[in-house]
Parts: C-alpha cells; structure tokens; sequence
C-alpha cells in the first residue's frame, strides 16, 4: 500500500492522508514492514528516492506518535549512513533536502546521541565549494549553522569552523550564532 501511496499526486496525497494515518497508527507493524519493503527494494535514483522519505515524512512524520518516531529515525538514520557519500559526490539537492527538513523539525533529534553524530557527519559540508549564496549548498550550510547554533553542543563546531577557515564564506553566518 505504501508503494501505491507514493505514486499519488500531492492533490490526491491531501484528501487521503488523513484516513491513511490513522490506518498506520492502528497498525504500525504493518507500516513497518511495508516501510523496510520499500527501503530494500525500491531501485530509484537517489534524488528521486529522497524525495520519496521526504514525501512519506510529510504524510505520516511531522506528529509525536509512534508512526511519526519510526519514520523520523529511519530518516535520521539513512542520512547518517549516507551523508559521507552525499559530500564526497558533493549532491547538493540531497543534502539540502535532509538539512531542510531536520532544520524545520528538532524532533529528529531528541537523542543527543544521534544529534552528536549528525553534527559531527554533516560538517564537512562547510567545506564543499559553492558558486553563489543560493545554491542548495550552500543554503544547507546556512540551515545547518542555524542548526548548530541552537544547541549547546553545536557551539563547539561553530568554534572549530571559525579557527579551521580565517577566510570562509559562512564566518559571519557563524559569528551570528555564537
């Protein structure tokens, strides 16, 4: 049912999710095996394949019931597992999809833990060359500073960005949420 739930329009998405959540709610077991279905045999390309978690988040993700934390740690968790490759083929539209939606939803970090190591994995992308201030990069820096900056333990890598790069492009972006 997932698979089919994803090939819908956004239009159709709107009058349905409602009705599907409460399903998945009801039957969460059923979500995860339908979930870890999809995510071990679904052979899009990467972009297209984010934007489908993306998609499933914006359905069933963004409460605070048990649906809404599967999907928020699968998501967290894929991205962990992926972020190295995401800087090493420096995929901006990847990279900026995830900051965004971790940028506009601390739930996904409740564990500090988890938080920890996703401060620690994205920072490289502070390094990653950017044409100009509005591109995906570079926009996901920005989030992710922002990020940084709201958490006590972030300070620390905004400290480390300031000694590591003199001249860099996000020192005031930087300076701003210290």
């Amino acid at each position: 049912m997932l698979k089919e739930l994803l090939k819908k329009t956004d239009d159709d998405l709107v009058s349905i999710s409602e009705q599907y959540r409460k399903y998945y709610n009801s039957n969460l077991e059923i979500f995860k095996i339908e979930y870890e279905n999809y995510a071990n045999t679904t052979k899009k390309e990467l972009p297209l394949l984010v934007l489908d978690y993306i998609k499933i988040y914006q359905l069933f993700g963004y409460n605070q019931d048990e649906l809404s934390f599967f999907i928020r740690r699968k998501i967290v968790s894929f991205y962990l597992h992926n972020i190295s490759d995401f800087i090493r083929k420096e995929d901006g539209f990847v990279i900026y999809s995830f900051i965004d939606i971790f940028y506009c939803d601390p739930l996904f970090f409740e564990n500090k833990e988890t938080l920890t190591t996703f401060f620690e994995a994205t920072y490289p992308i502070l390094s990653l060359k950017t044409e100009d201030m509005s591109s995906f990069i570079a926009i996901a820096c920005m989030r992710y500073i922002a990020i940084l900056g709201s958490e006590k333990e972030g300070k620390i890598f905004l400290e480390k960005y300031l000694q590591e790069n003199k001249n860099g492009i996000y020192i005031e972006d930087v300076k701003e949420e210290l």
